[in-house]
């Protein structure tokens, strides 16, 4: 049931969602046209995503810091960054302004991820009935439509709607963002006294100075949750990145690759609109692992398939794989990590994921030109294996949990 919050956390995450498809799906279209080579815009997804990745942990620190009220404030500052950064696309032409324009946006739509989901989960924390799976459904299905409107644009207008795309969608979330205003407990709820039992994650609150290090002692587990989010992502990516050329290795073409792409975002939404309800059943921890085995069977298929309509049936395995890591992870990190440290672990879990996508966009490309698409797709099943396997044997039930935790 739709409460007050819901609506515009739904706002937040599918306005979110199309500058995220805009920004990543499209940086090839946009930046060939713009006169830069393959290599040059893989280098710049690649440096973007590696730089937000390590400046992730360190903005949500300050994040964590902050009161509630400057949480969003927070959020919205970043977002009008990005919303200058894409006017200025559509104002400064020339290759020098648009690499460092391009650039910095790749850089804030994924520093973006980690700040939107701890707006929704510290109105959770403060009592409200807020429907993050269907909030975050609707940002699955607002990156399908913008998958087949933008590209829709390209061909009747050119490369240059993608950015003015992305200015409407940028403007949209930044008003989101800003009229999201739940900083104070909801009526009749009274926040938990915080328990003896978060004392372990306190620790790292006295030694600020290690940092990152800190919270990986507070949780020792997390390094290897981290490396299993890593493996699935590289997996996920090279087989969301190299779209095309697997297509193409199938005989199909742009369109093929355009349903493809949509059929991802609607398959995840059966799971994104009702994980509150599969939260009755099972806990987190289960959802979490069990989106391993979705990663792993994604990749597994599109290495065996034959043909174009194969490949396209094989994405019903983004049901139980990306579509239910995207919310179950969120979650958990909620569940587990004390009150004080959950966008910075929010964070960790973006960059781990960050980091797949670097990865998987520096070496595939370099795979496809050594070995081809089948060496590609074997490589996103092994890693897609790797951190499922992960996943099974590090995933701890959460200290927190809500019930029903295996």
């Amino acid at each position: 049931m739709l409460t007050k919050p819901t609506p515009r956390f739904v706002a937040i995450q599918s306005s979110y969602w199309a500058c995220y498809c805009c920004i990543i799906s499209f940086s090839s279209v946009y930046l060939l046209d713009q006169g830069f080579s393959n290599a040059q815009v893989g280098l710049v997804i690649s440096l973007g995503g590696l730089l937000s990745a390590l400046l992730q942990p360190r903005v949500s620190r300050a994040a964590d810091r902050l009161k509630k009220l400057s949480l969003r404030l927070f959020c919205a500052g970043v977002a009008g960054i990005a919303l200058v950064a894409s006017a200025g696309l559509l104002c400064l032409p020339g290759k020098l302004p648009q690499l460092v324009l391009y650039g910095s946006l790749v850089v804030l739509v994924q520093l973006l991820m980690p700040l939107c989901s701890a707006l929704g989960m510290a109105c959770l924390n403060l009592g409200y009935r807020l429907n993050f799976g269907l909030a975050r459904g609707a940002g699955s299905m607002a990156f399908g439509i913008f998958s087949a409107a933008c590209g829709r644009l390209v061909l009747w207008l050119g490369a240059w709607s993608v950015a003015a795309a992305m200015l409407v969608m940028q403007a949209v979330l930044f008003a989101a963002i800003l009229s999201f205003r739940f900083q104070t407990p909801a009526p009749g709820f009274t926040p938990p006294e915080p328990k003896p039992e978060a004392a372990p994650a306190q620790t790292s609150q006295q030694a600020p100075q290690q940092k990152g290090q800190a919270f990986l002692r507070a949780y020792p587990h997390m390094g290897f949750v981290l490396l299993a989010s890593c493996l699935v992502f590289i997996s996920h990516n090279l087989l969301n990145t190299f779209a095309f050329q697997i297509v193409q290795h199938l005989g199909g073409d742009s369109g093929s690759m355009g349903t493809v792409l949509f059929l991802q975002s609607i398959l995840e939404l059966p799971v994104m609109f009702g994980f509150s309800w599969l939260l009755t059943k099972a806990g987190s921890r289960v959802w979490t692992r069990l989106s391993g085995v979705g990663f792993f069977l994604h990749a597994l298929g599109s290495w065996l398939a034959p043909t174009i309509g194969v490949l396209c049936a094989v994405q019903i395995f983004e049901i139980n794989g990306y579509a239910l890591f995207a919310i179950a992870s969120i979650y958990y990190i909620n569940e587990t990590v004390a009150e004080d440290r959950r966008v910075e672990g929010q964070s960790w879990f973006t960059m781990a994921t960050t980091l797949g996508s670097v990865l998987s966009g520096l070496f595939g490309g370099n795979l496809l030109d050594l070995a081809g698409v089948p060496a590609l797709l074997g490589m996103a099943t092994l890693t897609g294996g790797a951190g499922m396997l992960l996943f099974w044997f590090f995933l701890r039930p959460p200290k927190q949990a809500k019930g029903g935790n295996a």
